[in-house]
């Protein structure tokens, strides 16, 4: 088969077998799915002469499906990422969503855009990859199809590579990278003005609880670790259930669990966690019986540490435990009642 030149015109570049190889050899260097969308956009950029390309990822929120930005580069800009918007607002998303395919477009101004829907191992479309041009694309879609082909391999494998193998949610390693991101939108959110707080109400902000199987080696002990190994997969199977698509999901290690909600507001945040225990506490496991869990959380705050974040929402989750198990308790108000002493009145420096 015969490839179509890569040289469009005087002004575009022309690819050569080492600067593509060069092109590929960066982009799966990379390790993590933040640095891989925002290294498939600027390569993209740089091999052809598109005016842009974006990396949109869907979210199914509780006021709708949303087409989040997550990397987009321009022409003569930085690489860009953030904003949110309905999904069905972008009438070429919408399509590309809907028919699980390749979609186009062309505005009155001449602008052409070109949607890849990107699915990985049968799944539904987890992105979608945007190109604009106000030049023919034709001549570069099969190199564009080729990029967007490595991007699907690649996200499926950093997929695996980020879940624990039992449960399918996200690992320890998974939290430790996404943990500093967590944190730095939190202070992203703290500083946008009220007019730009369209999707979040005032107060809203992340927060992160520990969850713990009560009496969980009593379990192992008395009934073997196979029928463990279900009630920690029911006990996930029931988190994906009752959390957003857009919380995050961890297990810790063993029965731990560890949940980073999406923005929302302390009244929310107790009642989903609430919610969850209660859930947990009605379930009757096969042959178990009846299983419960204690939970700690936090909110978490601009310039805060990932660890003393993960120790504060930690220290909640034990005082529940050893007061009784299978209840939601919150940092902040056993600071203020007086059940928990702050870091500094420790009487030492605490190193995290």
């Amino acid at each position: 088969m015969t490839r179509p030149s890569m040289v469009l015109s005087n002004s575009a570049p022309s690819l050569d077998l080492q600067s593509l190889m060069e092109s590929v050899v960066r982009i799966t260097e990379q390790r993590s799915r933040e640095n891989l969308e925002h290294c498939l956009v600027t390569t993209l950029l740089e091999l052809t002469s598109l005016s842009r390309v974006s990396i949109q990822r869907p979210l199914m929120r509780s006021d709708g499906l949303q087409a989040e930005c997550v990397a987009s580069a321009e022409k003569g800009a930085s690489t860009t990422e953030g904003g949110c918007q309905p999904l069905e607002q972008d009438h070429l998303l919408a399509q590309a969503w809907a028919m699980g395919e390749e979609a186009r477009s062309v505005d009155s101004s001449g602008l052409v855009r070109v949607c890849l829907p990107i699915s990985t191992m049968g799944e539904d479309v987890s992105a979608f990859l945007t190109i604009e041009t106000r030049t023919d694309p034709g001549p570069y879609l099969d190199l564009i199809r080729g990029f967007a082909a490595i991007y699907r391999n690649f996200l499926g494998i950093l997929r695996e590579a980020e879940r624990d193998t039992l449960t399918g949610l996200k690992n320890r390693k998974t939290f430790d990278e996404k943990i500093g991101r967590i944190i730095a939108n939190s202070h992203a959110l703290s500083q946008l003005a009220p007019q730009e707080r369209r999707h979040h109400e005032d107060g809203e902000q992340h927060w992160l609880g520990m969850l713990d199987i009560d009496h969980f080696k009593r379990v192992n002990d008395t009934f073997g670790h196979v029928f463990g190994d279900e009630v920690l997969l029911l006990f996930s199977a029931m988190m994906r259930k009752v959390f957003r698509s857009d919380d995050l999901l961890f297990r810790f290690g063993g029965e731990e669990f560890v949940v980073i909600l999406a923005p929302t507001t302390h009244a929310n945040a107790h009642q989903v966690f609430q919610r969850f225990r209660t859930a947990v506490q009605d379930f009757t496991f096969p042959q178990v019986g009846k299983v419960t869990v204690s939970i700690g959380f936090v909110a978490i705050k601009p310039g805060d540490i990932s660890s003393a974040v993960i120790g504060q929402a930690d220290e909640a989750l034990y005082w529940a435990k050893r007061n009784g198990r299978n209840q939601v308790r919150q940092y902040e108000q056993l600071l203020k009642d007086g059940h928990i002493k702050p870091p500094q009145e420790e009487g030492a420096i605490e190193l995290f």
